[in-house]
């Protein structure tokens, strides 16, 4: 019996979702100069042809790549700080997210850490402009900010500068829990038992990034 229309797009779905996975994982590996359709395929669990199948080149590949990150991030702060729940405790539940997600989700955040080398290669000038992927997501923050300032649970300033300062302390804390947690692997510990080592450290550096919004 012939596949519904349904299926074949379900089909669809899963191979591309699993070419998104193979090729992300490739990316925060070897970057773009060194990433290859074949590795990709492989990782994805699916033939190099079918690679091609949907994208003519790597080119093309790895631009749907990052435009998928983008949607994933975005989506992600959209509906954190949708939720309900004071500024300060949404930011503090932000970050205690991303710092976790260095070993829960470590792709996804090592993506963001390497694929600024990698923007102006893959889209032109005028199409960075156009993505503004950082100020569309941030922009959601930004509000809850000013809420809290008229709250009065957040120190008064340019909300759009300390969202700035807020997600550059947050890149700080990953940046340090990226280097002991490689550190910590590389002395031999598994992965379980380097999230416990850290696990003060995470919950002091979300504090910490919590703490810079309250009033002085």
């Amino acid at each position: 019996m012939p596949r519904t229309k349904e299926q074949n797009e379900e089909i669809r779905a899963r191979r591309k979702e699993a070419i998104m996975r193979g090729a992300l994982s490739v990316y925060v590996e070897k970057g773009y100069a060194a990433a290859d359709i074949g590795d990709v395929a492989e990782r994805a669990g699916v033939a190099r042809g079918l690679v091609y199948y949907y994208y003519k080149d790597k080119l093309s590949l790895f631009r749907d790549l990052f435009l998928h990150m983008f949607d994933l991030s975005n989506n992600h702060i959209r509906t954190h700080f949708g939720q309900e729940g004071s500024a300060v405790e949404l930011c503090q539940q932000f970050a205690n997210t991303m710092f976790n997600n260095l070993f829960e989700q470590s792709d996804h955040v090592l993506f963001f850490f390497r694929m600024r080398h990698d923007l102006r290669e893959l889209f032109g000038k005028e199409e960075i402009k156009g993505l503004l992927w950082r100020d569309t997501k941030l922009q959601v923050m930004v509000e809850k900010l000013k809420m809290g300032m008229d709250a009065g649970e957040v120190r008064r300033m340019s909300p759009e500068l300390l969202t700035d300062q807020f997600w550059g302390a947050m890149m700080h804390g990953m940046a340090h829990l990226r280097q002991r947690n490689d550190e910590l692997l590389k002395q031999g510990h598994s992965l379980e038992k380097v999230k416990e080592l850290l696990e003060t450290e995470i919950r002091d550096a979300a504090l910490s990034c919590a703490l810079m919004l309250r009033p002085v």
